[in-house]
């Protein structure tokens, strides 16, 4: 009995022409596209003429409310709470809302600026009691300062 040897399978390669065509069709696309000027990476601003930040008007310098939140104990599990740099409240949160609200007795407005200011390892949970504290006294334009070390 005679046993049919497999024949050598065809050579299959892919067709080249239409290769070759995207290839260069590719290739002037991308030389013809781009465009070198001068200009490019300058934004154009239209700047006031005047000098100052408001020429001709007065300029009126409003200080902010700032609540420092320093941590303390091991890992942050204690914070002692500093007002306007020079009021240390420990770590009452509610003689900060007395405080603040005495601040808005005085005749503060409510859209004046509130700045939170946590240190870096201040717990979340003090941050958004402060947070609460000052909404509570009425303030609604509250700020949050990049935490420190």
């Amino acid at each position: 009995m005679r046993v049919k040897r497999p024949g050598v399978p065809p050579k299959m390669q892919p067709p080249m022409t239409p290769m070759i065509d995207t290839t260069f069709n590719l290739l002037i696309f991308f030389l013809l596209t781009p465009s070198f000027s001068m200009t490019e990476g300058y934004l154009t601003t239209n700047l006031p003429t005047t000098s100052g930040p408001v020429a001709g008007k007065q300029q009126i310098d409003v200080q902010r409310i700032k609540i420092e939140l320093l941590d303390e104990g091991p890992k942050g599990e204690r914070v002692s709470i500093v007002l306007n740099d020079n009021q240390n409240l420990g770590d009452n949160f509610d003689a900060l809302r007395s405080a603040l609200v005495n601040l808005r007795n005085q005749g503060l407005p409510p859209n004046h600026p509130v700045l939170l200011s946590p240190t870096m390892a201040c717990r979340h949970k003090y941050v958004v009691k402060g947070f609460d504290q000052a909404v509570a006294a009425g303030f609604s334009e509250i700020h949050f300062a990049v935490p420190y070390q």
